[in-house]
């Protein structure tokens, strides 16, 4: 997120830039950062959480979504992409978009040296202000290592951490149970 900076724009001048852009750009406080790429092995683990979310979730009304699909926060107007978003019944858009979600319920983000601080950081801090969103969880990608935070009735927020092929993470607001050796299977050193 910190990489590019522009002068301050519009939500509507950034939007009609990002859908011309060969490349990715979060808007962010009236700027345009643009965005990382990614290793081989930080792509795999988004593949294998889509993937896993995907064939848990079949039957229910909840659905994941890759980093296409970008996210908006209602309080600062902020436009982030989440590696993996998991929206429950059906999506709503912002202002008629057909590329913006507004109401996720769980997001995934694979942590990397370039996007650690900000992952956890003011990215959190804008999720927080999505009233659907109930949990909310960091990957590692050079460890069998997970974070989770879960959001709580008086929207405070509870973390539980998982290690290990054996372990597994309970996202309740999905009803769903992921394996992280699952999840962590088939990636390149």
């Amino acid at each position: 997120m910190a990489s590019q900076s522009i002068t301050k724009i519009t939500e509507e001048e950034y939007l009609r830039l990002e859908r011309a852009a060969d490349y990715k750009s979060e808007y962010i406080g009236g700027k345009i950062f643009a965005m990382p790429g990614g290793s081989v092995r930080h792509s795999r683990l988004i593949i294998n959480w889509s993937t896993e979310l995907q064939i848990k979730l079949r039957g229910s009304q909840c659905l994941p979504y890759p980093s296409d699909a970008r996210v908006r926060t209602p309080s600062t107007g902020s436009y982030v992409y989440a590696d993996v978003s998991v929206v429950c019944g059906e999506p709503v858009p912002y202002a008629g978009s057909t590329d913006i979600l507004t109401n996720p319920k769980v997001i995934v983000e694979v942590l990397s040296p370039s996007t650690d601080d900000d992952d956890r950081g003011k990215k959190f801090e804008l999720y927080r202000e999505i009233p659907t969103l109930s949990e909310y969880v960091l990957v590692h990608t050079n460890a069998v290592h997970v974070e989770h935070f879960a959001r709580q009735a008086d929207a405070s927020w509870i973390f539980r951490e998982y290690k290990g092929e054996e372990g597994t993470i309970t996202l309740d607001s999905i009803h769903c149970s992921v394996r992280l050796g699952d999840v962590y299977s088939d990636l390149p050193n």
